[in-house]
């Protein structure tokens, strides 16, 4: 079973705590607090000890006494007790990606082998709200592994307009052609 799997109902349970309560905007704050303290590699050494989650639950608790609520305590507890700080910055993802759907806002992965320019990035952020009919939010990854272009990624597809996924398309027709002529 995947991260995201098992992060979802708790992204979803805290979301639609978020939204009865009126406070998405709290919420995600407490969890990008929650998250970059999990990120730190001593934390993470602290976490992936054999401590009881009692003791993890009031660790972080009295470390951000003060930016938690009821809710985010009963979180932090469930997350110690499952022993699921681990899958903590899935959680966040999940809470995002609920967010934006939520403010219908569509959020887009978009990977260049280079850093764009600002009008290259609103360029492609118009062509995609028009076709989307939609907002789009930019996660925004430079991966040179891909040579040139870009690949965009919505939801669960991925169009891939690289200059190394036209090179493998390019290698492909032609090792096609080369096969029917031999054969």
């Amino acid at each position: 079973m995947s991260f995201d799997t098992i992060a979802r109902p708790y992204a979803k349970a805290i979301f639609e705590i978020a939204i009865k309560n009126d406070s998405i905007k709290k919420w995600k704050q407490t969890l990008i607090l929650i998250n970059k303290i999990i990120s730190f590699k001593k934390v993470q050494k602290f976490l992936s000890g054999s401590l009881s989650p009692h003791y993890l639950s009031s660790f972080f608790i009295f470390v951000i006494d003060e930016y938690l609520d009821g809710h985010s305590k009963n979180l932090i507890k469930l997350l110690a007790h499952n022993q699921r700080f681990k899958i903590f910055n899935n959680i966040l993802k999940q809470f995002l990606k609920l967010e934006a759907s939520y403010q219908k806002i569509i959020i887009v992965e978009l990977t260049s082998a280079f850093v764009l320019k600002q009008d290259q990035v609103i360029e492609i952020r118009l062509v995609l709200e028009e076709i989307l009919s939609s907002k789009v939010k930019f996660i925004y990854k430079i991966n040179n592994y891909i040579l040139d272009g870009v690949i965009i990624g919505i939801n669960d597809q991925i169009f891939d307009f690289s200059m190394r996924n036209h090179l493998k398309q390019l290698s492909s027709v032609l090792n096609f052609q080369e096969n029917n002529i031999c054969n």
